[in-house]
């Protein structure tokens, strides 16, 4: 027998026992999205105070339109919060001559997001505590349409521990990457969050536009260690037996990557950080699994789905050249290969497709991003790759420059 062939067989074999499970998972999970989603069902009538907390580092360009259409919430008991992390322009200035309160941060050891979170939560525990009930958290790029709030604080009076809202984009079509970006923040939306909802599972947050009751935080108040803190902070609320619920009309508007090449930064930064959440919390997870809680399950899924995204390239190279040494199959093998090619492919079109369909969105503008959606979800898998061997990076702020105010964007 070839000793490749049987070095190719053992790592299909192999991987496959891996990813298979993780796949059946992904496909049952998906089919949920299909159905209508669940309405929020209030079980209170509380009015939360809200402290709305935005993470910022030389975003003076943008955090006044931020502030503006928070300013132009129709909910009125929040007060908002910044942190001017590291600044070296007038992000701080700025923020302040718009009304917030601006808590200054100036540590160059302990860069990144989840530091300032850290920051400016456990100040406002210690500070604020009394006067606030729930936190809410952006980023200096977004916008909220002026229902946010309101549709947050239902959320929260439906029985929700942390909720996450509807996250759009603002500068779609800067180039095909704002696209794709947009296209697969609402397939998440569709088919990950909406998903579990359905399901009964808790969802994720995603890094902004997202709420938490005080309470959820317990004694120990912010502590992420990762460089996704929004994952981390989500893993810590499942294994306390918090609910994380989609608030699907508390829209907001984020502001995309438009160059691949930051874009790749990002990714990278994100698989990095899930990565570094596997050996930090994967023995308390599947002891939770063990005892029979089921979102610990789904949640052991999360986790373990990241390392399979980048061992589905080697899975793939060693399928083909398994089937290019089989005797006899040589003439066959490059239409099979060419024809799974074409549809993965058509797969990546038809989930795009489809998300933009659920979400009632006009599929015309979106062709480009909709035809470019699998070259995304394939540029995935090899960052993935990249971080499996390369478990390492340093956070990166991103330099927003866009002028868009929530008049130019909101639709609700």
């Amino acid at each position: 027998m070839n000793p490749g062939f049987e070095i190719c067989k053992w790592i299909v074999i192999i991987l496959s026992i891996y990813s298979a499970p993780i796949m059946i998972w992904m496909v049952i999970t998906t089919l949920a999205g299909l159905a209508k989603p669940r309405a929020l069902v209030p079980k209170d009538s509380r009015q939360y105070r809200f402290a709305v907390l935005v993470c910022a580092r030389n975003e003076e360009r943008v955090i006044g339109n931020l502030i503006d259409s928070l300013k132009k919430q129709d909910y009125s008991n929040y007060h908002i919060f910044v942190v001017a992390d590291n600044c070296t322009d007038h992000t701080a200035h700025v923020a302040g001559a718009c009304g917030a309160t601006v808590f200054e941060r100036f540590n160059e050891k302990k860069k990144g997001k989840g530091y300032a979170l850290h920051f400016g939560i456990n100040k406002l525990l210690r500070e604020y505590a009394e006067d606030y009930d729930a936190v809410c958290i952006f980023d200096a790029d977004n916008l909220a349409s002026p229902a946010f709030l309101t549709e947050m604080n239902h959320a929260l009076n439906a029985g929700a521990d942390v909720a996450l809202g509807y996250r759009d984009t603002k500068n779609i079509h800067d180039s095909w990457i704002s696209e794709v970006y947009s296209i697969y923040w609402l397939m998440l939306q569709r088919f990950y969050y909406t998903s579990r909802h359905t399901l009964g599972f808790s969802s994720m947050v995603g890094g902004t536009g997202f709420a938490f009751k005080l309470s959820a935080l317990g004694g120990e108040g912010w502590t992420t260690y990762s460089l996704t803190e929004d994952v981390e902070f989500s893993i810590q609320q499942i294994l306390k037996g918090h609910k994380i619920i989609p608030a699907r009309k508390a829209v907001f508007y984020d502001e995309q990557p438009a160059e691949y090449s930051v874009s790749v930064k990002q990714r990278f930064r994100w698989m990095v950080g899930g990565m570094q959440c596997i050996p930090l919390y994967f023995k308390q997870i599947m002891r939770r699994v063990f005892q029979g809680n089921l979102k610990a399950l789904d949640l052991a899924w999360y986790i373990l789905f990241i390392p399979a995204t980048g061992l589905a390239l080697p899975l793939n190279a060693a399928s083909i050249l398994m089937m290019l040494m089989m005797p006899g199959f040589e003439a066959f093998a490059g239409p099979v290969i060419l024809a799974l090619s074409l549809f993965n492919f058509g797969l990546g079109v038809l989930v795009a497709f489809l998300t933009l369909k659920l979400e009632r969105r006009r599929i015309g503008p979106m062709v480009r991003g909709i035809l470019l959606y699998p070259i995304f979800l394939l540029t995935m898998m090899f960052i993935a790759l990249g971080a499996l061997f390369r478990p390492h990076t340093e956070w990166v702020p991103i330099e927003h420059q866009s002028k868009y105010r929530i008049e130019d964007v909101d639709i609700s």
